[in-house]
């Protein structure tokens, strides 16, 4: 009795063991996947569990943060307000109003990353139109060839791109005018223009000088472009209560020329 106790023992920790090592696969699998995995190794395996990783919030990747975070990325923006006169803000911004609780500033932080990144991965129309042209182009001497089936091949895989591109563009126009929604109730306004930019890391070399991280020098284009510009009336927001969103603006706007010391959350750094 005593031995056979013992055996079960034995057997209830092996066990156990097998299951935690299981459970610890899983776990370091998220890291190891995401952004980018093997694709021979960690990136099967992966997409085997990952509707774990969704039901348990488990699939969370830190090479955003290291070895390498890369730059950061500033949405600054341009308020006219209602007698004329215009206020510049920026997110994020760690020490504007929009910090607190600092989950709040988080937030602000990836949505500026989100649309840098949908912006830097979405071609130009006039380079997706130029594409898509050569492309039929080539479909129309394959027809010539007699090689029909390559020429309808060609022209299906055209038309999808098409589709494919005017859902990303629409996925990007409505991000951007739902920012511009929100500021606007945070701050108040009658117009907004929405301005998109790169906060380079320093060299090592550059902080031993005494260069701050906040240097206009480290901002790139020096020229932002402009991503969206939008008034009220075409977002609209004429029917929002005038008062609530006034007594909002009462709030202090960041200055873009002090904005965002990467400290926690911004360049790489949560």
């Amino acid at each position: 009795m005593g031995e056979d106790a013992q055996q079960l023992g034995v057997m209830t920790r092996r066990l156990f063991s097998v299951a935690l090592l299981a459970w610890l696969v899983v776990l370091i699998l998220g890291p190891l996947s995401n952004p980018v995995g093997s694709e021979h190794l960690t990136k099967p395996l992966a997409e085997k569990v990952s509707p774990l990783h969704r039901l348990l919030f488990m699939g969370h990747g830190y090479r955003f943060f290291a070895p390498d975070p890369g730059p950061s990325h500033l949405v600054e923006f341009e308020l006219t307000l209602a007698d004329g006169t215009k206020k510049e803000g920026v997110f994020p911004d760690a020490q504007g109003p929009m910090t607190f609780p600092r989950l709040n500033y988080h937030r602000w932080f990836m949505l500026s990353e989100t649309i840098w990144s949908e912006h830097a991965m979405t071609p130009l129309p006039a380079d997706v139109e130029r594409q898509q042209k050569q492309l039929l182009e080539l479909a129309t001497q394959k027809a010539l060839e007699g090689n029909r089936e390559t020429a309808s091949s060609i022209r299906a895989e055209v038309e999808k791109s098409k589709t494919d591109y005017a859902r990303a563009r629409q996925r990007i126009d409505t991000l951007v005018q739902q920012v511009a929604k929100g500021l606007l109730r945070i701050h108040g306004g009658e117009k907004i223009k929405l301005k998109l930019r790169e906060r380079l890391i320093p060299y090592p070399a550059d902080v031993r000088d005494g260069s701050r991280l906040t240097d206009t020098r480290f901002l790139s284009p020096q020229q932002p472009p402009v991503i969206g510009e939008f008034s009220r009336r075409e977002l609209g927001m004429e029917m929002l209560p005038r008062r609530a969103v006034a007594r909002s603006s009462d709030s202090p706007l960041p200055d873009r020329r002090m904005d965002v010391e990467p400290t926690e959350g911004q360049g790489g750094q949560p």
